[in-house]
């Protein structure tokens, strides 16, 4: 079986912090989102996609007190079979006609995959 990832739009950083910059097609999706503190947001390592990466399984102590190797499963690592990540981020402000969302932090530069409150 195969899976297809459809990005939707883009993190982005500017002067006054990070947003998420949703593709035209995608802008009606906001609609109530305002009713909501908080959205995940999937998101791709593209920086990671390539065969060595995906093939890494195991990985060196990556913080004090860990074991000396880890599975990449048990580890926040970008190096993993299927580069998808996760994070929960809150909504400071939301652009409804340029499709912005303003958030207060997101540990990703690469492109949304997708956004769920």
């Amino acid at each position: 079986m195969k899976y297809q990832v459809k990005e939707i739009g883009k993190v982005r950083n500017d002067g006054n912090g990070a947003f998420i910059q949703l593709e035209k097609e995608f802008i009606p999706g906001l609609c109530a989102l305002e009713g909501f503190s908080h959205i995940n947001v999937l998101w791709w390592f593209s920086g990671c996609d390539n065969g060595q990466d995906r093939n890494e399984l195991q990985t060196q102590q990556p913080y004090k007190d860990a074991p000396e190797i880890m599975g990449v499963f048990a580890t926040r690592s970008p190096a993993r079979p299927n580069p998808l990540a996760l994070t929960a981020s809150e909504v400071l402000d939301i652009d409804f006609a340029n499709g912005i969302i303003r958030i207060a932090f997101i540990d990703a530069g690469i492109s949304c995959c997708a956004i769920n409150c």
